[in-house]
């Protein structure tokens, strides 16, 4: 992907020579050179070029002119090409990356521009590794719909449908939850509150701070005393409540769980 690159002088000759300069750089693309202030405002608004080469004085007003009538989101790199050697602190002030002084060499030009170049590539890196990690999260986490009966995760670039009565339990597990099902679970980022309120209209149970069940795949239920159950699911787990969870477990405990005691 080529580097969008605009030119804004007033001199003929000056926006030539950096036309000229820029053209030698296969991964530089120009996408307009205009000589005023107000043709540079609405090409820097329409194009949005990722570098500018931005003369300071120029017929009808200043390069911070320009600057100064621009979106603040957008945040180009600026190289300032002037002949006044007075105005540096304002450009810096300004994000300028470099001040070049006319007249210049080439290899001044070219130093100036591969600094551009490497902010706009580390800029690049780092929204191509955001978009990573926001990948990576999107296909780890589930999405829900309070109306429906299935939970969908994507795994890996697939959608996976999980039926609410197919969910033996959820376990807490650091950062991380899990969906047991009969035989295998996923792992993915959701804390326990939140799925207690999600959960909280269908016929799960949470029976301690680390494990909310399925009230259809409990087989049996055993006191153990001291305010503490064993539940046995269908998946042949065996989970000890918590006692802080006594009163809300023996609310839930209907005849279609065998309790023994």
């Amino acid at each position: 992907m080529k580097i969008s690159t605009a030119i804004i002088d007033d001199e003929p000759y000056a926006r030539s020579r950096v036309k000229k300069l820029l053209q030698l750089d296969e991964e530089i693309k120009i996408v307009g050179e205009v000589s005023t202030e107000e043709e540079a405002v609405n090409l820097l608004r329409l194009k949005k070029p990722e570098i500018i080469f931005l003369d300071i004085k120029m017929s009808d007003g200043t390069g911070f002119d320009v600057l100064s009538r621009l979106d603040a989101e957008y945040k180009p790199y600026i190289i300032f090409i002037t002949a006044y050697d007075d105005y540096a602190l304002k450009a810096f002030e300004h994000n300028a990356i470099d001040y070049i002084l006319k007249p210049f060499d080439n290899s001044r030009f070219f130093k100036a521009l591969e600094k551009a170049k490497e902010f706009y590539n580390l800029k690049r890196s780092s929204k191509i590794n955001q978009q990573i990690s926001d990948l990576i999260n999107d296909q780890a986490t589930p999405t829900y719909d309070d109306q429906a009966t299935q939970i969908k995760i994507t795994e890996k670039g697939w959608d996976i449908f999980i039926d609410y009565a197919d969910i033996v339990m959820l376990e807490s597990n650091g950062n991380y939850c899990k969906i047991h099902l009969a035989s295998k679970f996923y792992l993915y980022k959701k804390t326990m509150k939140e799925l207690t309120e999600l959960l909280s209209s269908l016929e799960f149970l949470r029976i301690h701070r680390s494990f909310i069940l399925n009230l259809n795949h409990i087989i049996h239920v055993k006191y153990l005393g001291k305010s503490e159950y064993e539940f046995e699911l269908s998946n042949s787990s065996r989970i000890t409540s918590g006692r802080s969870y006594s009163d809300v477990i023996k609310n839930h405990l209907s005849p279609k769980i065998s309790t023994q005691g």
